[in-house]
């Protein structure tokens, strides 16, 4: 399956704005789409030579009608029989002044790729295992950029290899465009750039708070959603949705799964979806339920730590609204929770 959404035009031009570097005399897109990138490129360097390629025939047809004098050739990027055979890859081995890209964004399945990068393996997401291939045909003084899904920046899927462009390529964050930018498709984005010494880096590390004092551990659900069978001796099934009001609500089903019990005292939280601090719910001391997998329950040792924790994640609302990261729906990590609260996870 292709993943084929082209770059809007506005967005386009919002990333290309970022871009101060005025030597360029070679551009590519390794998956030029409909090649709006290049085309707002071109509005700054107009005598720069372009090349681009893709996976999809149909698209490199289209952008040589557009554009005639432009290099292109059909190459499954992530293929290296493909990319062997590629003229534009085998005729310029100097690599090229500025690569720009939009990735194809999806891991159909939740897959993960074999990487090969600064001599050791890695994991890695779709757009990750781009963005490392793209960095082999820079030229000596090149620069790269591109929009990426936010995950990225915060997976732990993408972590390690995250940290080296950083440290060894001046990995910087340009931009966060928030809002629906791409037709019948809404991921969170963010521009970043590769290369590039005059942009300083925004951050990923976020801001951390303590509460050691009053919880002992995280504790996340282990029960799906899609596999729940109503059982009527088993204890109350806890979801995201009865998450409401500061309260737990709408209880309808229960369920025997030891292993996804929580005995309180204990402050819930989504694990998945649009953060709000109405949805933080204290468990009351002794009472057990079980929860779903969308659920992250933060053990106390008394209620009175619970009331505590509650109102220290309250207070800290916009903090804890940015530990919620994904390019598709929202979610916090145990990892991202644990380093934000100072505590252990169970």
């Amino acid at each position: 399956m292709i993943d084929s959404y082209y770059t809007p035009p506005d967005l386009a031009s919002r990333l290309i704005n970022h871009i101060r570097k005025k030597d360029i005399s070679s551009i590519i897109d390794f998956c030029i789409g409909d090649g709006e990138l290049i085309r707002a490129a071109l509005k700054k360097w107009p005598s720069t030579k372009c090349f681009g390629t893709d996976i999809s025939d149909a698209a490199v047809l289209n952008v040589k009608s557009l554009h005639p004098n432009w290099e292109l050739d059909r190459c499954d990027f992530l293929d290296e029989n493909s990319l062997d055979q590629s003229n534009i890859i085998i005729n310029n081995r100097n690599g090229f002044d500025l690569i720009l890209l939009n990735p194809p964004f999806s891991c159909i399945g939740g897959s993960i790729h074999n990487v090969r990068f600064k001599g050791e393996d890695f994991k890695s997401s779709t757009a990750m295992k781009f963005l490392v291939e793209s960095i082999k045909y820079l030229s000596k003084n090149g620069c790269l950029y591109a929009i990426m899904p936010i995950s990225v920046a915060y997976s732990q899927k993408d972590k390690k290899i995250w940290d080296i462009l950083v440290s060894d390529y001046k990995l910087s964050i340009l931009e966060i465009p928030y809002g629906n930018h791409f037709k019948n498709c809404t991921p969170n984005i963010i521009f970043i750039s590769l290369n590039d010494d005059s942009k300083p880096l925004i951050t990923t590390k976020l801001k951390k708070i303590s509460i050691n004092g009053y919880s002992s551990s995280i504790f996340r659900g282990k029960v799906s959603m899609c596999d729940v069978k109503n059982n009527a001796d088993g204890r109350p099934l806890i979801h995201s949705t009865n998450l409401r009001n500061n309260q737990i609500e709408g209880l309808s089903l229960n369920v025997q799964n030891k292993l996804s019990e929580l005995k309180g005292p204990a402050v819930l939280i989504p694990r998945v979806g649009n953060p709000n601090p109405n949805k933080i719910c204290i468990i009351p001391k002794n009472k057990i339920y079980v929860l779903s997998d969308c659920v992250l329950g933060i053990k106390t040792k008394t209620l009175k730590d619970a009331k505590a924790v509650k109102s220290c994640l309250i207070e800290n609302w916009n903090d804890m609204n940015d530990l919620y990261k994904g390019t598709g729906a929202r979610y916090i990590t145990i990892e991202r929770l644990s380093d934000f609260l100072g505590i252990k996870k169970s």
